[in-house]
């Protein structure tokens, strides 16, 4: 296979252009992601799938984590063309915004890149410690051992990207993410604050209510706990510890609830019905709706409709 080399465009060319640097640099060299999805404020996940080249990023625009799946150690950090670090499977890479590395690789090997940015870190460090933003400062990192981020690779190597109520599910994950970065690869180097007790009577109420109005619309993690004045961190937890279960898992079932409501009314077309409760497309609420009630959404229409 020929040796692609891809470098970085320079940044100053197109200024008002937005875009994903280090993406760039791996599709020039000939790398396409496996998977891509885009989440709340800019955010994204990918998935990639490589073999052998040479990738250069130098200083992205956006901050970038990268989570070794499987094999790895075929892909170099390169130094004036001298290996300075190997990777390996759960391996650890995290690039600030403006660094540079060389990367060569001379074997197969299957990575997950998260891409954020600067307002996500300043929101994040505020948010959870009360830490001023502007005194955050990622570290650079090849090729670091972190069994946390490692076991969180690999609970996205098995997820199914494509199915319903996932991109929430993949924000809340986003959001875990950079919280361990935070607290980890930062100059902040602080443990995740403790969190105890439960949301409010008002607010569970102010929560139940508002999801429910807003069931057709896309719920992010960070809009809900505006709502409730709180983090995206502290918000998770108190959800789970009054709902008994996650945001995106208490959203998820009450869409199809309220879609098994509409399938005993007749009338009203399925491909309504879902985009009603929140669904993109008819077949994606067909899978939602079968794995939660054991039948499609046709036949339980028909068989509640022959009662």
């Amino acid at each position: 296979m020929q040796t692609n080399s891809a470098r970085i465009p320079d940044s100053t060319k197109n200024p008002d252009r937005e875009r994903r640097d280090i993406v760039d640099a791996l599709r020039a060299a000939g790398v396409a992601p496996q998977k891509l999805m885009e989440l709340d404020q800019g955010r994204a996940l990918a998935q990639w799938q490589n073999r052998k080249g040479e990738v250069r990023y130098e200083r992205p625009r956006h901050h970038a984590l990268s989570i070794y799946i499987n094999e790895g150690d075929k892909a170099r950090r390169v130094v004036n063309g001298r290996a300075v670090s190997q990777g390996f499977p759960g391996a650890v890479c995290l690039f600030p915004a403006g660094s540079q590395s060389t990367w060569q690789i001379d074997g197969q090997f299957e990575f997950f890149h998260l891409y954020f940015n600067d307002r996500d870190i300043a929101r994040c460090a505020e948010q959870t410690w009360d830490c001023e933003p502007d005194r955050v400062e990622l570290s650079e990192r090849y090729h670091t051992r972190d069994p946390v981020l490692a076991q969180a690779g690999q609970l996205l190597a098995l997820s199914d990207w494509q199915s319903p109520g996932q991109s929430m599910a993949m924000d809340h994950l986003a959001q875990w993410l950079l919280l361990q970065v935070v607290s980890r690869h930062s100059n902040v180097q602080q443990a995740t604050p403790s969190v105890t007790g439960q949301l409010s009577t008002r607010y569970r109420r102010l929560l139940q209510e508002r999801i429910h109005t807003q069931l057709d619309q896309t719920l992010t993690l960070a809009e809900m706990a505006s709502w409730v004045n709180l983090s995206p961190y502290h918000f998770t937890r108190l959800f789970r510890a009054t709902f008994g279960c996650a945001p995106y898992q208490y959203v998820q079932e009450q869409r199809l609830t309220r879609a098994r409501d509409l399938l005993r009314q007749r009338g009203s077309k399925i491909t309504a019905i879902a985009l009603l409760c929140g669904f993109n497309d008819s077949s994606q609420f067909s899978r939602a709706f079968k794995a939660r009630f054991g039948e499609t959404p046709s036949v339980y229409r028909a068989r509640a409709n022959a009662r």
